[in-house]
């Protein structure tokens, strides 16, 4: 199984990869997606009302999103740390699809806007 991760933001920054699903824990109360892409080992915790993407590596963030609530946002590398907010505006999974839509906040500022959409492919 393969995992599409496509996003933009408000800066322009277009991205879409395909990665190697590596391992899939599919439990009753949440489902567990790993896989590697170019900065680390990624996770991605699905669970009924809210989704958490971790990854760990030249870049170490964790990301919680849940529809219409702030969220806390950690980003950190071995020249930066910051620590953010997510609000989230879109919150759809169907079709083994995830499809977020949110803001990232420093502050009471919104730094940017960013449209994810994650793809479970069987190939």
């Amino acid at each position: 199984m393969k995992i599409k991760i496509k996003s933009s933001d408000s800066f322009e920054q277009n991205y879409e990869k395909l990665f190697e699903l590596e391992k899939m824990i599919n439990l009753e109360e949440k489902k567990e997606y790993h896989y590697k892409d170019e900065y680390g080992n990624c996770k991605i915790i699905d669970k009924d009302d809210f989704i958490e993407i971790f990854r760990y590596g030249q870049i170490n963030s964790k990301q919680i999103f849940k529809n219409n609530k702030n969220t806390l946002f950690t980003y950190i590398t071995k020249q930066f740390h910051g620590k953010y907010e997510i609000f989230t505006k879109k919150f759809e999974k169907e079709n083994g699809k995830i499809m977020l839509e949110y803001d990232i906040i420093d502050g009471n500022e919104i730094i940017n806007s960013i449209n994810l959409e994650v793809q479970f492919i069987d190939i």
